[in-house]
C-alpha cells in the first residue's frame, strides 16, 4: 500500500467509481473503485473515497487506467468549510489539469497535504495559495524567475516590468500605477517573500495574483479551471440571500 490523497470521483457504471488520486509512489492518476458501498472493517469505500481524504492503497493494473485493489484510511479527512471548500477544490483542479500522470513527485505530495492543513487552520488562504502555485511551477519545470528579467539582466529596483508567460519579465516604459506593471523593487520584495515566511501588502498581493493567473492560464493551453465559475456562483447566491 502506498499514501494517497483523493482529489476527485465520479459514477462509473452501477456500483463503481472512478477515482483521481495524487499519490506518494506513482504521482497522479485514476482508478477504478468496485463496490463502494458493499460494507467493510472502517466503512464503505465510499465513505473513504472523498476529495481531502488521507489513504492508503493498493492498485493493480497496467494500463492508464488502473483499478484498486484495497484502500485503508491513513487519519482523519480534512474539513474546508464555507469559501475554503472552493480554495481546496482549486488545488485538487490544479494538480488534475497540470501535472502529468505517473510523475511521482514527493515535493508536490507533500506540499499538497501541508497546504491543506494550513488552508483548513488559517482564516488568511490567498498566500497558501500562491506558494503552493510557485512550488508546483517550480516541481514542473516553469519556474518564474524574480531576479532577473528575460534577458537574464538582473532586476533593476528602479526600473518597471511586465510578466509575459512566454518569456519572463520585461522590462518596459510605463506607469507603476498601471496594474500589469511591477517595480524592480516589487520583484525583489517578491523574491523575499518566496524564500522566506515574510507578509507582503494587499496591492502587491493583487499583482502576484495576477501574475500567477496569467502564467497558470498559458500552461492550461485553453482549458478552464471550473471552480472559478463554482466560487463567482456561491458568493453571487451568498450575496442575494443576505439582501
Amino acid at each position: 500500500m502506498q499514501p494517497a490523497w483523493v482529489l476527485s470521483r465520479q459514477s462509473y457504471r452501477d456500483s463503481s467509481f472512478l477515482v483521481h488520486f495524487i499519490t506518494a509512489n506513482e504521482g497522479r492518476l485514476s482508478a477504478i473503485v468496485k463496490g463502494v458501498h458493499r460494507k467493510q472493517r472502517g466503512g464503505t469505500l465510499a465513505s473513504l473515497m472523498q476529495p481531502f481524504s488521507p489513504v492508503l492503497v493498493s492498485l493493480g493494473g497496467k494500463s492508464e487506467l488502473r483499478y484498486l485493489g484495497g484502500a485503508e484510511s491513513a487519519g482523519i479527512a480534512i474539513s474546508l468549510p464555507g469559501e475554503k471548500l472552493f480554495t481546496g477544490l482549486y488545488l485538487n483542479e490544479l494538480l488534475t489539469l497540470l501535472l502529468p500522470k505517473f510523475d511521482p513527485s514527493p515535493t508536490v505530495f507533500a506540499a499538497y497535504g501541508a497546504s491543506l492543513a494550513r488552508i483548513a487552520d488559517e482564516d488568511d488562504t490567498e498566500l497558501i495559495l500562491r506558494r503552493f502555485e510557485l512550488l508546483l511551477f517550480d516541481e514542473l519545470g516553469y519556474q518564474i524567475q524574480w531576479h532577473c528579467d528575460h534577458d537574464q539582466n538582473p532586476i533593476d529596483p528602479a526600473k518597471n516590468y511586465v510578466f509575459q508567460s512566454d518569456k519572463g519579465f520585461v522590462r518596459r516604459t510605463a506607469s507603476a500605477t498601471d496594474l500589469s506593471v511591477l517595480t524592480g523593487q516589487e520583484l525583489l520584495v517578491l523574491l523575499s517573500w518566496q524564500q522566506s515566511e515574510r507578509m507582503i501588502d494587499p496591492p502587491l498581493r493583487r499583482k502576484l495574483k495576477q501574475v500567477m493567473r496569467q502564467a497558470i492560464e498559458y500552461r492550461l493551453g485553453g482549458r478552464v479551471l471550473r471552480v472559478r465559475d463554482a466560487v463567482n456562483q456561491w458568493r453571487q447566491i451568498g450575496n442575494t440571500e443576505e439582501r
